[in-house]
């Protein structure tokens, strides 16, 4: 005997209701994204937010540092609905602070720089000093900066951040920063350390000696053009200070001396007074300036700029290289390296004019 079968009618109806059902679950899923997720606050309660965007951030990665900040509680929602939106073109790259409880169309403004606070914006390129730092936080209307140097200076706050030395120049990291135009010179010293220590970290120091790391890295950055050189220079400074075939220990680095004449500098050299900015043998061959790499043996006193990540890298995996010298041949900044003293003199001829002469004798 046949089954009965369901009239033509009703079997066209579910063939129908399959698709409007499925229609209409799209739908409302679209609906939800784009309409009411955007809207809904995040996690709420403790502190801001810090997050470090890169350039070039996917959607991925973007929600990946969202969500290990804090940001962001639903990642699969929301990389979904930054997809849909279309707006992650809007995203700077940058060190930015998020409020708790924001939405994810408020967490993509302030990333776009137009959020509740978007803040002060601030860039500290790779080799300020600490002078050239409180410069530019001056000019942007955070803090003078008398009052930025007074904070990296503080010993009780150089004690709270557990940086080694009498200031807090190399262990501030250069970067482009959003600052709450509230923010205090203290505050902004330790926003950037704390930038310095999270970066410093995912390097892998190992059990690195820190004050060596970001003092090498400090003159890696100040002599480096071309980003490749830094290792093999890294190497170079490494060999005279530790080789047993470069017994002086002396760096002879021009940078050091030229930054133990920075006003900020106690006690002045005598040859620093009416210092131009070009060194001549009256800088090179004054052993009162601290920082004179020349005519004191070993490391100087401390970092003589904020070195960038890649001049971090390169001191603390400085390259294995058979070299002693160096000097700047070339309009482009590039380098050629020396494995002995008469070799970097006949490097020295051949480039005369051309750049100064890296470690010398």
């Amino acid at each position: 005997m046949n089954e009965p079968t369901a009239p033509p009618s009703r079997a066209r109806n579910r063939l129908l209701v399959f698709p409007l059902l499925a229609l209409l679950a799209a739908g409302g899923t679209a609906l939800d994204m784009l309409v009411f997720y955007p809207s809904r606050p995040g996690p709420e309660g403790g502190p801001p937010r810090e997050v470090l965007v890169p350039p070039g951030a996917g959607p991925r990665q973007l929600t990946r540092l969202l969500t290990e900040a804090g940001a962001v509680d639903s990642p699969g929602r929301f990389a979904l609905w930054l997809r849909l939106s279309g707006r992650l073109p809007e995203v700077r790259a940058g060190l930015f602070s998020l409020e708790p409880g924001l939405t994810p169309a408020e967490v993509i403004d302030t990333l776009a720089g137009r959020g509740r606070a978007p803040g002060v914006r601030a860039t500290i390129p790779e080799g300020h000093t600490l002078p050239r730092i409180g410069a530019t936080l001056e000019r942007a209307g955070l803090c003078t900066a008398s009052d930025f140097l007074a904070a990296a200076t503080d010993p009780d706050l150089l004690a709270e951040l557990g940086i080694p030395g009498d200031s807090a120049e190399g262990f501030l990291f250069p970067d482009t920063y959003f600052f709450d135009q509230r923010a205090s010179a203290e505050g902004i010293v330790r926003r950037m350390h704390g930038n310095f220590a999270r970066r410093f970290a995912a390097l892998d120091p190992g059990d690195a000696n820190l004050r060596r790391a970001v003092i090498l890295a400090s003159i890696v950055e100040a002599e480096a053009v071309a980003a490749d050189e830094m290792p093999v220079i890294a190497g170079v400074y490494a060999n005279r200070l530790d080789s047993p075939d470069f017994p002086t220990r002396l760096m002879g680095a021009d940078p050091t001396v030229a930054y133990g004449c920075e006003p900020h500098i106690e006690p002045r050299a005598p040859s620093c007074e009416g210092f131009s900015g070009k060194l001549t043998r009256r800088q090179l061959d004054d052993q009162a300036n601290p920082y004179n790499t020349y005519r004191r043996a070993g490391l100087p006193p401390g970092p003589i700029c904020s070195p960038g990540a890649a001049a971090l890298a390169a001191a603390l995996r400085p390259a294995a290289v058979p070299y002693f010298y160096f000097v700047a041949c070339g309009d482009d900044g590039r380098h050629e390296f020396s494995v002995d003293y008469d070799a970097h003199r006949r490097a020295i001829k051949r480039c005369r004019g051309q750049g100064d002469s890296g470690p010398g004798g």
